[in-house]
């Protein structure tokens, strides 16, 4: 069995996330000391250390828009995807399955009068 160990696609975009994610924890971290030590807290030092969590935090967000570009690659639920087994399909437009109006349904529509 082969397995695949690769984490991700593109190493930048991974290490983007990592320093997002640093960031929320440095925050979440300075400001639990904080709320700990209560009075005995060095304000300034927390409130730096929440400073560096918050541009960790913006350089890893920013820095992911720039390069994964979201609002240039996105899906659009209009055209079906090639699944690859050799049957595209031409044209964008549903199925639809002609079916004699005479026949019975397993459940009747409702009919407005």
């Amino acid at each position: 069995m082969r397995y695949n160990n690769r984490q991700t696609g593109n190493p930048l975009t991974f290490g983007l996330a990592m320093t997002a994610g640093i960031g929320l924890v440095v925050m979440i971290t300075a400001l639990a000391v904080g709320v700990v030590q209560g009075e005995t807290a060095d304000s300034r030092l927390v409130g730096f250390t929440v400073l560096t969590g918050f541009t960790l935090l913006l350089v890893g967000i920013i820095g992911w828009i720039i390069v994964a570009r979201p609002f240039a690659h996105f899906d659009d639920i209009n055209v079906p995807k090639d699944t690859g087994h050799g049957h595209a399909h031409e044209s964008t437009e549903t199925a639809i399955v002609a079916h004699d109006e005479d026949t019975e349904h397993a459940v009747e529509p409702v009919r407005q009068h």
